[in-house]
């Protein structure tokens, strides 16, 4: 990736993040992350909760929410491991690669809790 196409990434990213806030498209947003979660969380964590529970491990939705951040925060890690040996190497446009994958993977959170927010936010 080149020097120019990652500041400009960067720079649509930060964009994205603050668009996220506002009272529109922040509140469009806020719908397709609650959409998101409704179809990539929570159901497959519905239907590993209800295995476990059948095989007699008492899992309740927090324990199932929390595996879920620490499976993040382990791709954050290995994202950040990725980027550091990329820089190690000396190899520039893979380190940018990795680089804007590892700032991704920080935004999105924020992204959804600034959509989501706006979103309470807009309704009366």
């Amino acid at each position: 990736m080149s020097q120019r196409a990652f500041v400009i990434l960067l720079i649509l990213l930060a964009v994205v993040v603050a668009l996220s806030a506002t009272s529109f498209l922040g509140a469009m947003l806020g719908f397709l992350v609650g959409i998101t979660f409704a179809f990539f969380i929570a159901i497959p964590g519905a239907a590993i909760g209800d295995a476990l529970h059948r095989a007699g491990i008492p899992a309740t939705g927090e324990h199932l929410l929390w595996a879920a951040g620490g499976l993040y925060a382990v791709f954050i890690l290995l994202a950040a491991i990725q980027l550091w040996r990329r820089i190690l190497q000396r190899d520039g446009d893979a380190a940018r690669s990795a680089g804007l994958r590892l700032a991704v993977l920080l935004a999105l959170p924020l992204i959804a809790w600034l959509s989501l927010n706006a979103m309470q936010r807009s309704w009366p």
